[in-house]
């Protein structure tokens, strides 16, 4: 492939992929707001399961509650959508049969090179899902600068480092998956687009299956970096003065409290099974999000290639005909 029709290919599908993004963030939304409130519950647990919190948050605060942040939301997933697809098919342009390490390489890289923008938001929107009164994107983010300064703002992204394999999991499970399938079931004349829906979905219930864990504990991660300077997981009950933490004093934190850390200290203070509080709302959240993100790009992706080369062609012609 050139080139140019390698950034093409790449530019199509980070398009496409940002546009599903957007259409699964705002599908999904409220289980998304449910299993960030779940995961971050701990001792005496107001929320009993995904619908029991559903129920309570409409019945306590109405259904506008169940999308505080979406903006922000939206705004993250199609800006980390369009970077990842980007840069995951421009990799995969110049390697066309990678080994599966390789794979799963380029997918954590392209994660991690997508996260490393979008962390700040990621913050932002998971402050809003938690918090108890209605602020704006401006107040949020004013909350945590006066807290935690602009490192406050990164929170987190050493957990989503280790996250970042997740994505490349889901597509190396979908490519295979789809690679045996799909072509035996052209020839049967079954409906495609309906299997690599729960193709799609299936590959990404398993990936979020697998580091749900490491999940809970980035979520704790960004919330207590940005609430407690003192306690990773403010578990201690102690309530400390908020204060600012120099540049120095925040990177010690972040070392000292890794994502392994967390995850440790969660099953020593709480259990195994705390890790896992909320998995069923982000299976179904996993498994509807991207399975209609992957069916829209699909279709847009093919949208967005036609239309380019139906220009394209105009300008051709129209350039002949000028020559004429």
């Amino acid at each position: 492939m050139s080139p140019s029709n390698a950034a093409l290919d790449a530019l199509g599908h980070a398009i496409s992929g940002a546009a599903g993004t957007a259409v699964a963030t705002a599908a999904v939304y409220p289980l998304d707001l449910v299993t960030t409130r779940l995961k971050t519950q701990r001792g005496q647990r107001p929320y009993k399961g995904v619908f029991d919190a559903l129920g309570s948050i409409v019945k306590e605060d109405g259904i506008s509650a169940l999308y505080k942040g979406l903006g922000p939301d939206v705004a993250k997933s199609v800006v980390d959508s369009f970077l990842f697809f980007g840069l995951y098919s421009y990799l995969r342009s110049h390697n066309r049969h990678p080994s599966v390490v390789r794979e799963l390489l380029m997918g954590a890289l392209a994660g991690a090179g997508s996260r490393a923008l979008t962390t700040p938001i990621s913050n932002v929107v998971a402050r809003m899902q938690l918090s108890s009164r209605t602020q704006t994107l401006r107040q949020t983010l004013a909350d945590i600068y006066n807290q935690s300064g602009l490192a406050g703002l990164w929170a987190g992204y050493s957990a989503t480092l280790v996250l970042a394999i997740s994505p490349s999991i889901t597509f190396f499970i979908n490519r295979r998956l789809a690679k045996r399938i799909l072509p035996a079931l052209e020839e049967e004349d079954v409906p495609i687009a309906s299997i690599a829906f729960l193709l799609a979905a299936f590959s990404k219930a398993t990936a979020t299956a697998l580091t749900y864990p490491f999940q809970t504990a980035k979520t704790r991660l960004m919330v207590s970096q940005s609430d407690s300077l003192d306690s990773t997981c403010a578990m201690s009950g102690n309530d400390k003065p908020k204060r600012r933490a120099s540049p120095l004093q925040y990177l010690v934190d972040s070392l000292r409290h890794s994502i392994l850390s967390v995850v440790l200290q969660i099953i020593h203070r709480e259990g195994v099974r705390a890790l896992y509080h909320g998995l069923q709302g982000e299976l179904l959240k996993g498994f509807f999000s991207h399975g209609i993100t992957m069916l829209t790009k699909g279709l847009l992706h093919r949208l967005v290639i036609r239309l380019y080369l139906l220009a394209k062609s105009k300008r051709l012609q129209g350039g002949r005909m000028h020559i004429k």
